[in-house]
């Protein structure tokens, strides 16, 4: 893959540069091919993801091609939090970090990987490359996800989610000093027209994207936690709607620019993925559950003097 760097890019890291030009390669992944040489610039292999990148600087990324089709391969050295687990799903806290599953730029050591050397038979649920998957969360993005050990969840959970029938609450830290205290993104969504690796909500299209948020706390700098609730669920749309309202998510690097971009609080996309209520696909019980935030995001709160309480419900209930 080339890159030629912007005027809008001068000064940043190259690791930076690189992600927000390759939004389907996580930072680790980043990381590794940068050490192993992959990386050129202008012609030159560069080992440091730290050196600042300037304007007409051309890059070369050698990025892995993606997983062949077939069951990924078992790997059990992945470390993740079951919370829930009966016969027919899994509840996953995923960190951040773990991307979900095989595809270009992270062939292996996934978190679907490390399903199925834990639980063999998720290799037949659903999509053979992906298997037991029915939703996801971007590689930097920690939180809660559902994934179907068997084929009948598989088939109850996939329509839930494209009926929106899911309650998933998120939270970000954003740079949002002049973001209203509440409200709803009811927007066309799609992929940008000349930034593939983005999506907008700025452009007509059949799709539509749906979120409700509410600031929970707020700082005199302008920085927010804000939470987040998906109608829908379509791919950054947490990290477009707030972008695209002058309300960027810290670290961000596809969508943020100015103080949100490199802050120091947090080294990672600054999103939660805290709550996940659903129907159970089998048995038809309500299905509650909420996580703590990790330590990086409870830090980074810290750091900008926002509210650690996770009682907050500001928003309407499902």
């Amino acid at each position: 893959m080339i890159i030629q760097v912007s005027e809008t890019d001068r000064d940043m890291r190259l690791d930076a540069v690189i992600a927000s030009n390759c939004g389907d390669v996580s930072r680790a992944q980043i990381k590794k091919i940068i050490e192993s040489g992959g990386v050129l610039v202008n012609d030159v292999v560069c080992l440091k993801g730290s050196r600042k990148c300037q304007a007409g600087d051309t890059l070369s990324i050698d990025i892995p091609e993606a997983a062949e089709t077939g069951v990924p391969v078992p790997q059990s050295d992945i470390a993740f939090e079951i919370v829930y687990r009966d016969n027919d799903i899994f509840v996953i806290n995923k960190p951040a970090g773990l991307v979900v599953h095989p595809g270009a730029g992270h062939l292996d050591h996934t978190l679907v990987n490390a399903l199925v050397s834990m639980d063999p038979g998720i290799a037949c649920v659903g999509d053979p490359e992906r298997p037991g998957i029915v939703h996801r969360l971007d590689a930097e993005t920690s939180g809660l996800l559902v994934v179907a050990r068997t084929q009948r969840a598989y088939e109850a959970l996939t329509p839930m989610f494209a009926r929106h029938d899911v309650y998933r609450i998120y939270r970000a830290i954003c740079y949002a000093p002049h973001l209203a205290q509440s409200g709803r993104f009811d927007t066309p969504y799609g992929r940008h027209p000349t930034q593939r690796i983005k999506y907008t909500s700025r452009f007509e299209s059949p799709k539509r994207a749906i979120t409700d948020y509410w600031v929970v706390d707020r700082n005199a700098q302008g920085y927010a936690l804000v939470t987040c609730r998906l109608e829908t669920g379509r791919t950054h749309q947490v990290r477009v709607h707030l972008s695209e309202h002058h309300a960027p998510i810290l670290a961000d690097p596809l969508y943020a620019t100015g103080p949100a971009a490199n802050h120091k609080a947090i080294r990672r996309l600054a999103l939660h993925a805290q709550r996940l209520m659903f129907d159970h696909p089998i048995s038809g019980e309500r299905c509650d559950f909420a996580v703590p935030y990790p330590a990086d995001f409870l830090a980074a709160l810290e750091k900008l003097r926002l509210t650690t309480d996770l009682t907050d419900d500001g928003g309407s209930i499902w």
